[in-house]
């Protein structure tokens, strides 16, 4: 992730089809910017996150090539709904849309990325201008997952306070977001859980929770501790973390599970991922 919300997040310096076929996506007029006008100011726009790049193969091939999609594609199901939180500049959002429509001929890809930061919005619509993906991806929206917002789905209106008034994040109401609910097949969010207060965790589950759909998957991304525990290196970048910001920190594995669990979605398993990070996966029960 190159930039979020920015009293929650910071940029890590070391890790953080046709369409004549696809179907109309939902209208969050609210959320959506216009597209960049012209090739200087998509190349202008354009944010870099090198931790992104770093991990954008691993997640792919290991996660989400062998995993995630031959589980959504089972039944011949020929197109994929996924939304994704907390999608910085937008790296991840070309990279697998591109990759699994090069490999997956005749499947539809409805790609809806989300960030709070108005910065990292106009690079990801850059970014998919630039690879002529606008027919799979959606302009991104600006859910919010913070404290204020508390869900991006804000069919609880909790949208006023500071992640409404004071970064570009955007609130709403349900009659907004409703039409989004139990909609996607897939839910992803990567590397936001241990750079955010633990409410945008709380966030990302209720989130899922209502968009997803019976079966569908969350996948998550980034480090963890397990049994209260983990590698040095994840003991030392926890200890970094809380003292930026005392609401920050490497989570534990199982506390995240049972905030996922009270949003009715089930541990699956998780993956090892290359520096000591994990990818979680939980199904929509």
């Amino acid at each position: 992730m190159a930039k979020l919300l920015t009293s929650f997040f910071f940029a890590q310096a070391s890790s953080s089809a046709a369409a004549a076929f696809l179907p109309k996506l939902p209208k969050l007029k609210p959320l959506f910017l216009n597209s960049m006008s012209s090739s200087s100011s998509q190349i202008a726009a354009i944010l870099e996150s090198p931790s992104a790049e770093r991990n954008k193969d691993p997640i792919y091939d290991m996660v989400l090539r062998p995993k995630v999609f031959p589980t959504l594609m089972e039944n011949d199901n020929n197109k994929i709904r996924a939304l994704e939180l907390a999608a910085g500049c937008g790296v991840h959002s070309t990279y697998f849309v591109s990759k699994f429509l090069a490999e997956n001929d005749g499947m539809i890809m409805e790609w809806h990325p989300s960030d709070p930061d108005l910065e990292a919005r106009i690079s990801i619509d850059a970014r998919v201008e630039r690879d002529n993906l606008a027919d799979s991806i959606s302009p991104a929206s600006g859910w919010i997952l913070g404290t204020a917002g508390g869900t991006a789905c804000n069919d609880r209106n909790r949208d006023k306070g500071d992640a409404g008034a004071t970064n570009s994040g955007i609130g709403g109401i349900e009659a907004d977001y409703s039409q989004c609910h139990n909609y996607f097949d897939l839910v992803t969010c990567i590397n936001m859980i241990h750079i955010a207060p633990w409410e945008a965790t709380i966030g990302l589950m209720e989130c899922a929770g209502k968009t997803l759909r019976k079966g569908g998957i969350l996948m998550c991304y980034g480090p963890y501790k397990i049994g209260g525990t983990a590698v040095e290196s994840n003991l030392n970048f926890d200890r970094m973390l809380k003292s930026r910001d005392s609401r920050w920190g490497v989570r534990d594995l199982e506390d995240v599970i049972e905030a996922a669990k009270k949003e009715g979605l089930t541990f699956d398993s998780y993956i090892e991922m290359p520096a000591n990070n994990l990818s979680v996966l939980f199904r929509k029960d």
